[in-house]
């Protein structure tokens, strides 16, 4: 997956540039061209996260799905944090109910 990434100048310099003993200067290559970063090296913010996971939710629930290791692991911090999926169903489907609710009564 390529994705934009914010890196920092300094990074980039201690990368690009070196010094020229004949030249007797610094000399970097091209700041703009594409630079690839193993995903070691990169450090996403929470609301980078967030946006991606909301981007690719999708593929992100297929591939934990598709992989009966992945799809363990999940239930299993599920489990951990106490999360019963039943009343999140319950609580969808009363929160959706009250909207369809409210609507019907502005409608008339």
């Amino acid at each position: 997956m390529i994705v934009p990434v914010h890196v920092h100048h300094r990074d980039l310099e201690e990368e690009l540039c070196y010094y020229d003993e004949w030249e007797k200067s610094v000399i970097c290559d091209d700041y703009y061209a594409e630079h690839e970063y193993t995903i070691d090296d990169v450090e996403f913010e929470g609301g980078d996260i967030e946006d991606i996971v909301r981007e690719y939710f999708d593929d992100i629930v297929d591939i934990i799905l598709s992989d009966k290791k992945l799809t363990n692991e999940l239930l299993k911090e599920m489990r951990r944090r106490k999360i019963d999926v039943s009343t999140i169903d319950a609580k969808d489907e009363k929160a959706q109910s009250v909207k369809n609710s409210k609507n019907q009564a502005m409608q008339k």
